[in-house]
């Protein structure tokens, strides 16, 4: 499973939502790991990365840097876009298979609804949707937030 976040190098620090799904992956992905290999990838430098990696503590998911730009446009978008994607490869007679990706974009939003994709496979919103209120359409994570 490979995650492409949006912290591309035009982007003055990693995007709010992407950073709140991998807080979410960071703690699945001691279980996950069992059954399944992560990453974690952007159109970053490999120490800027790094550095995001330590700030957020983020000590149970690799990341792997795509400054080339070839992984993303074969897997995420092909125009090279900044938007995030979810990838999954399988392997099986020792050759390695490309299984699912998908474009996590808002461009399947229902009318007057948060739009899904890369949210549904945060529990920050799973657990927003078993609210009265629901998601919402007016919060959005943030990368700090007051002290409370």
């Amino acid at each position: 499973m490979v995650y492409s976040m949006m912290y591309g190098p035009e982007r003055k620090a990693p995007c709010p939502m992407c950073t709140s799904f991998l807080s979410s992956w960071n703690g699945t992905a001691v279980n996950l790991r069992e059954r399944a290999a992560i990453a974690v990838t952007a159109r970053s430098p490999m120490e800027r990365l790094l550095e995001y990696k330590k700030q957020r503590g983020f000590a149970n998911l690799p990341f792997v840097s795509d400054m080339s730009g070839d992984y993303t446009r074969t897997y995420v978008n092909p125009d090279d876009a900044d938007v995030p994607g979810f990838s999954v490869f399988t392997r099986g007679n020792g050759t390695t298979f490309h299984y699912y990706s998908g474009e996590l974009s808002g461009a399947m939003a229902d009318p007057g609804q948060d739009p899904r994709g890369a949210p549904d496979l945060d529990p920050l919103w799973l657990m927003l949707d078993l609210t009265r209120e629901g998601r919402g359409t007016d919060w959005y994570p943030k990368l700090e937030y007051k002290q409370r």
